[in-house]
């Protein structure tokens, strides 16, 4: 288990978990050090003690020790600045130094220079081992510790948060319960943030709620005045042949034909039909790319299929229509390229569908989108209907929505 990369995404309560523990490795390296500096210093003064009595013994006419010797030319024993650094513990008349494998502490007299062989008397080497595992042995311990009170003190630190994200991401959504849940937090900064941000959702609910009445209404509205207008081209068409053939008559035949299947898809929105439907997305990509050919035309915009596997959506013919069509229209409206760079890539598989335009790189998401004739809440609304995932991706210079299973 990886106590620093934790496997689910990163929380607010896994963040402040990880910052303890790395807190107590720094802490811990930091004892680890003075205790090992305290064990240096504890060897030098040691010596510098035996040096101390050694002197005195061979001053009253004693003998010196194996280890110990006196040489009368000390000016080979005077520290360089690096060794007056290395060995700053030493002042005055002591000192260290390393000549080959050989270590030796000194002690400058009025009878010339003591010196101590301390190569094999050294403390630290003979209890470094201990040391290191007594310091492994504890650390252990000290992490779990550490995890376990940083878990604690995260999640009652961070249970408004908590009880806050768990309602507000809750799919059952209600916003009484959200306000009951943000009347039992006791910190009054996040209850006033959470106050604001259920303000805010439940406005953004309403304005969405009033904007799918509105055009369920005109829905609705529009229905009749449309077959009149669909009866009488079919009527023109019918008594003059040569009606039909007119530009002008085929563009009015278009855009009816666009405001019908408008029409027809937002009335989905609020139907409560328990119908199942399946829907080729490739034959209904190419009906709409050959009715919008002079638009693609006009834009210089380059079509790219790539077809990894066929796809077929639970949403009705016209609903994918529809939303295939605004996504066209969005790409006109935002990819403002040179025309030799604007393209529509479609990537079909088996569970999704990614439709990806060039953006400038300046582009935010939101101008990105600002294209959608129904708005970008309204498509996702139909999409989620019927249980399509629909997602929007802006990254450094492309624009990505998606459709999946």
């Amino acid at each position: 288990m990886n106590l620093f990369k934790p496997s689910k995404p990163t929380s607010l309560g896994s963040r402040v978990r990880q910052y303890n523990l790395w807190l107590t490795l720094a802490l811990f390296f930091l004892f680890s050090l003075m205790t090992v500096f305290i064990v240096f210093s504890l060897e030098d003064v040691i010596f510098k003690e035996q040096l101390q009595q050694n002197y005195q013994t061979f001053k009253q006419g004693g003998t010196l020790p194996s280890a110990y010797s006196v040489v009368k030319d000390s000016k080979k024993f005077e520290l360089t600045a690096r060794e007056q650094f290395k060995y700053f513990e030493f002042q005055e008349n002591f000192g260290e130094f390393q000549q080959g494998d050989k270590h030796f502490h000194f002690m400058k007299t009025d009878l010339g220079v003591l010196l101590l062989d301390s190569t094999n008397l050294g403390i630290f080497t003979r209890i470094i081992d201990d040391i290191v595992l007594l310091l492994v042995v504890l650390l252990l311990p000290s992490l779990a510790l550490t995890y376990w009170v940083s878990s604690k003190l995260s999640d009652q630190a961070l249970k408004p948060f908590t009880q806050l994200y768990l309602a507000i991401t809750n799919e059952k959504y209600q916003t009484d319960k959200v306000k009951k849940t943000i009347n039992d937090i006791h910190e009054q900064d996040i209850k006033l943030l959470a106050t604001k941000l259920v303000s805010a959702l439940d406005q953004k609910a309403s304005l969405l709620e009033e904007q799918i009445v509105f055009n369920q209404g005109m829905a609705h509205e529009i229905r009749t005045p449309l077959q009149v207008m669909s009866h009488s081209m079919e009527l023109m068409e019918a008594t003059s042949k040569e009606v039909a053939t007119k530009p002008a008559f085929k563009r009015l035949n278009k855009s009816i034909l666009r405001v019908n299947r408008i029409s027809t898809a937002l009335l989905w929105l609020t139907s409560n039909a328990s119908e199942t439907h399946e829907t080729e997305v490739t034959s209904v990509i190419k009906n709409v790319l050959e009715e919008s050919q002079i638009l693609l035309e006009a834009h210089h915009i380059e079509v790219q299929i790539n077809e990894h596997s066929q796809l077929s959506l639970p949403l009705p013919e016209v609903v994918v229509e529809l939303i295939i069509f605004n996504l066209l229209t969005n790409v006109v409206h935002h990819c403002q390229m040179a025309t030799s760079q604007k393209y529509w890539q479609i990537d079909i598989r088996q569970n999704d569908i990614t439709f990806t335009n060039p953006t400038e790189e300046s582009t935010t998401q939101d101008r990105a989108t600002q294209g959608f004739g129904l708005g970008l809440m309204l498509v996702q609304k139909l999409t989620e209907k019927f249980g399509v995932k629909f997602s929007v991706m802006q990254q450094e210079k492309t624009f990505k929505v998606s459709l999946k299973l």
